[in-house]
């Protein structure tokens, strides 16, 4: 007998079955799956639903409600769900994502894009993106890089009462590095030299 679906994995897998292209590539909902546990894991939280608190609306558009995918899966009855491959791959993945269990075909990432990544509006174009490797750009959408910003370690002087310079933190031209790219799905990290620069969270 299949085990239980629970409301979490119901909800996660919805998740990656909703945002994935309708392509059915198992390993494009995979990562999403694994993309979602992995911000909730290290921003501290228990559960999927906490993230959606934390994150807002912005994060996971899939689970705003309007996403035919996603309402097909969380109103799916269990049997439904095993009766059908896709679906049924997609709970396999929630469930491995929450368990932590097998590979992560995003390879550690936090966010994701689809053909969304050519709107200008994108956040990935406001703050910079570069791919961590060419294969990654499956839109063909050219990597921004922002003016390079240079932050420093500052301490007080003491005659002047003012924080100064006194030697170079790191340096950054870009906020976002690709980690893979699945079926219609590109996953996104933190730039380390962005992270080194400005002491951000490679979550937030």
């Amino acid at each position: 007998m299949p085990d239980l679906i629970t409301p979490q994995v119901r909800k996660l897998a919805a998740i990656g079955y909703g945002e994935a292209s309708t392509d059915n590539n198992p390993q494009e909902v995979r990562g999403i799956c694994f993309t979602v546990t992995n911000r909730m894991r290290a921003w501290g939280l228990a559960d999927v639903a906490s993230l959606l608190k934390e994150t807002g609306d912005s994060y996971i558009v899939a689970a705003r409600g309007k996403n035919e995918r996603y309402n097909q899966l969380m109103a799916a009855s269990e049997a439904d769900i095993n009766a059908d491959p896709n679906m049924r791959s997609a709970v396999e993945s929630a469930r491995d994502a929450l368990a932590q269990r097998g590979n992560d075909p995003s390879n550690g990432a936090y966010w994701w894009d689809g053909i969304d990544i050519k709107d200008s509006t994108n956040p990935r174009h406001s703050d910079g993106f570069h791919y961590g490797s060419p294969s990654h750009n499956i839109f063909g959408v050219a990597q921004v890089s922002k003016p390079e910003k240079i932050t420093y370690w500052k301490q007080l002087n003491k005659k002047t009462n003012t924080m100064v310079n006194v030697r170079e933190r790191g340096r950054y031209n870009h906020v976002y590095r690709s980690t893979a790219a699945i079926g219609k799905t590109i996953f996104w990290t933190t730039n380390p030299e962005y992270i080194k620069a400005t002491g951000a969270k490679e979550y937030r």
